[in-house]
């Protein structure tokens, strides 16, 4: 298996696992907040505000990975460099920052990303050489 290939699958994986975390931790939170009927359910409430933002992260990476994933398959070419790039770059502040979180679990997906745009050569420089 060509892991290059599924790094939108992994993204996505990596968003509903990161929801199942925050379902567990913060399931009785998150409740409390559609009881109270969404709008302004917050308030100056910091439990709830970090229940909310990691929730919400969770959902940002699916549909980020499920987009990629969609590239990926409508181009056959990697995901593109800087995105590699810019999620190491990512990864690795936000493992300074909170080295106990689970931001490591992206640093090896921005270097599968990284290491498929060495390997991928277009079709039209390839029959150049």
């Amino acid at each position: 298996m060509k892991a290059g290939r599924y790094s939108g699958t992994l993204l996505t994986a990596t968003g509903l696992l990161h929801i199942t975390v925050v379902a567990l931790l913060y399931g009785d939170i998150l409740m409390g907040i559609i009881f109270d009927g969404l709008y302004d359910a917050i308030g100056n409430n910091p439990a709830r505000a970090a229940a909310l933002w990691n929730f919400t992260v969770g959902l940002l990476l699916v549909i980020w990975g499920i987009t990629l994933q969609y590239y990926q398959n409508r181009t056959r070419k990697p995901a593109p460099l800087f995105t590699g790039y810019f999620l190491l770059a990512f990864a690795v502040l936000f493992c300074i920052a909170m080295p106990r979180s689970g931001g490591w679990l992206f640093i090896p997906q921005a270097l599968i990303i990284i290491a498929a745009n060495r390997k991928y050569r277009p079709v039209s420089e390839k029959s150049k050489s």
